[in-house]
């Protein structure tokens, strides 16, 4: 049989249907080993991401081809995968313009995980082409990761360039947080700053060991409002990272830039949220303030980057993550909320 946690109309329960079959030549079962629980699968769960009203949720999950189509190539059973979740239709003009990611068809029905059925159970069925083959060199607990590091990595190539000497604050050490720190100890960033509410995840960063400074945001807002009474104008970062979705850091990051600063909006707003911006210093600033949405085109090469960065930097351990049976979704959805873990994990 196959368990599975069900939402249904915003509400969590597990239940128990049987293993699926493929239905089209072009499909696989997937035996699930490992699947995670993002931030935005506790944003939909408090009302502020919209998904199906009855879904399987989970949009990053790691597995073994159980069964394929009579027309999948690429894969076959037995192998080790890694699921993709975003998919395009390849035909609208946002497609033929080299933006997936904004696909007005498939795209926008299809997420696996939060249009169709995904990841919180032992088996799921999905499109083979989401199910991309997982390199010998990474193991499972490493493959989970490829989706938020695919994200992270989009991220990274919209701040490019860089300055090797910049000065950098990332907002928020959750889970996707921790990895945009991990991408920056690893490719030589060291004046970096990280602001956190939670105590918990505090001490999940600073046990990372990068020398980064950890600190409560309103160490900030002091430090900001000293710097500004005494005119010191080189107070500030070069780049801001946003992984927390809170409007209230887009304001707050907005200051905090020296004159040429970028923004990165990464973190994922409630729709219809508000921020209240000045015009005038971001003009005065010549700020840059950017979105990244998703992982258009980064999935298959962030597995390199996987492979590079390794077990030194990407560990459950290390980055605070816990497994849990599916059964205890409960307890798992709620030591994550309250930042004593990064990321819960359902094993199978």
């Amino acid at each position: 049989m196959n368990n599975a946690v069900q939402l249904w109309d915003g509400h969590l329960s597990v239940i128990t249907r049987p293993v699926p079959h493929v239905q089209n030549p072009l499909q696989v079962v997937i035996k699930i080993t490992y699947s995670a629980v993002c931030g935005t699968d506790l944003k939909i769960l408090e009302g502020k991401f919209s998904c199906e009203k009855s879904v399987i949720l989970g949009h990053e999950f790691v597995g073994i081809v159980k069964e394929a189509g009579s027309e999948v190539k690429h894969v076959s059973v037995g192998d080790r995968v890694v699921v993709n979740p975003n998919t395009s239709c390849g035909m609208c003009d946002n497609c033929t313009k080299g933006q997936p990611h904004f696909c007005k068809f498939e795209g926008v029905k299809a997420t696996i995980g939060i249009r169709r059925n995904g990841g919180w159970a032992q088996y799921c069925r999905l499109p083979a082409k989401n199910a991309i083959p997982l390199p010998h060199q990474l193991s499972f607990e490493l493959g989970l990761l490829l989706e938020p590091m695919s994200c992270v990595v989009h991220g990274w190539n919209r701040l490019q360039p860089i300055n090797p000497d910049a000065e950098i604050l990332v907002c928020g050490a959750g889970s996707m947080g921790l990895l945009f720190m991990s991408m920056l100890h690893f490719r030589g960033f060291r004046e970096v700053v990280v602001t956190e509410l939670l105590k918990g995840r505090q001490k999940i960063a600073q046990r990372l060991d990068f020398g980064f400074q950890i600190v409560h945001p309103e160490i900030l807002i002091s430090e900001a409002r000293n710097a500004k009474q005494d005119g010191d104008e080189d107070w500030g970062f070069d780049i801001v990272i946003d992984c927390t979705g809170d409007p209230k850091t887009l304001e707050l990051g907005v200051q905090w830039l020296r004159q040429g600063g970028k923004f990165l909006l990464f973190g994922i707003s409630p729709a219809g949220s508000e921020a209240k911006l000045d015009p005038h210093e971001v003009y005065a600033k010549e700020l840059k303030i950017i979105a990244s949405r998703i992982n258009p085109f980064t999935f298959n090469s962030s597995m390199q980057i996987l492979q590079d960065m390794g077990e030194r930097y990407l560990s459950f351990e290390k980055l605070g993550m816990r497994t849990f049976q599916l059964q205890e979704f409960t307890a798992a959805l709620e030591v994550q909320r309250s930042g004593e873990i990064s990321k819960a994990v359902f094993e199978n």
